[in-house]
């Protein structure tokens, strides 16, 4: 399997920086995230390093886990492992001869990319963060959501809410703070009230032989098996748990993250890590190939 480091660069304006494949290599003609193949015995910091001098003369500061992909074409298979660099020097220019372009987050979804690189245009687009919203709701969850959203919690599961009406003013907080909102397992639900996407959760979704029609629709997993059928559906994206013990599931162990990391690294869509973890543990996450982190206890924030 060839070993690929890639970069997500972000310039002061939050577009992203691509550079195009040469017409004779392989997927030539396709944009791409910048990076190379990583030599044997070398570190994929360095690796990154190397390529990024070498291909447009920047020189990487710091940089930190984003995904890792494992696809397999015809005629080879990779294994991409993309850093986000959060700090850089100097100007790009394509050394190789190859165009580099800026392109803000919004334009990616409109370009051609190769079949591996299509999970983290889709990842861009979520937070590190995922809330699930406590049950029963709040009393003060008008003032705690929108405090909860500003706070890097972007994507949210809105449960255990029947109220059809109170159910649509949740959604509509979400919007006012530029949150994706979810719905549990109804894509009518969803519809009806506006919201994103439908989490499904893996009772449900393992009944399931085709994706629902919604934008957005995520999979609560807990094994290798649940997490082969959310890649064969097509899922969006997935909630991987338990990571530990958590006191709404007393008696049931943690897997840890060596074990997480054993099922999320390489899927080909973006994994959250849940079941007593912390914002404060998004590298950690990453480190172990999840795209970010979600819960409950840490994420709300009450007033």
């Amino acid at each position: 399997m060839l070993l690929v480091v890639a970069a997500i660069i972000r310039g002061p304006d939050g577009r992203i920086l691509l550079s195009q494949r040469p017409a004779h290599k392989h997927k030539g003609g396709c944009w791409e995230f910048p990076g190379g193949k990583v030599e044997a015995g070398e570190a994929l910091d360095t690796a990154l390093a190397r390529e990024l001098e070498e291909e447009l003369g920047l020189r990487v500061r710091a940089c930190q886990p984003f995904m890792t992909i494992e696809h397999h074409y015809p005629e080879l298979s990779v294994r991409l492992c993309f850093r986000e660099v959060t700090a850089f020097e100097g100007q790009p220019v394509g050394r190789e001869g190859q165009p580099v372009q800026w392109f803000t987050p919004g334009e990616l979804g409109a370009l051609d990319f190769p079949e591996a690189n299509q999970p983290v245009v889709k990842a861009l687009a979520l937070p590190d963060q995922w809330l699930i919203l406590p049950t029963p709701l709040p009393a003060d969850w008008r003032e705690a959501l929108p405090r909860s959203i500003a706070a890097g919690a972007t994507l949210v599961y809105l449960r255990g809410v029947e109220e059809v009406s109170l159910l649509r003013e949740l959604v509509q907080c979400c919007h006012a703070g530029g949150a994706l909102a979810l719905v549990a397992d109804d894509p009518a639900l969803a519809t009806a009230v506006a919201a994103d996407g439908v989490h499904l959760r893996q009772q449900q979704a393992m009944r399931l032989k085709q994706k629902p029609a919604q934008p957005w629709i995520s999979m609560a997993c807990h094994d290798q098996a649940s997490l082969a059928h959310a890649v064969a559906l097509g899922a969006d994206m997935v909630l991987l748990s338990p990571v530990r013990e958590t006191p709404t599931h007393p008696g049931q162990p943690g897997m840890g993250w060596p074990s997480f990391r054993a099922l999320a690294e390489g899927l080909p869509l973006p994994v959250y890590a849940l079941g007593g973890v912390t914002p404060a543990e998004v590298r950690q996450a990453r480190e172990a190939g999840a795209r970010g982190v979600a819960g409950i206890r840490g994420f709300w924030r009450s007033c």
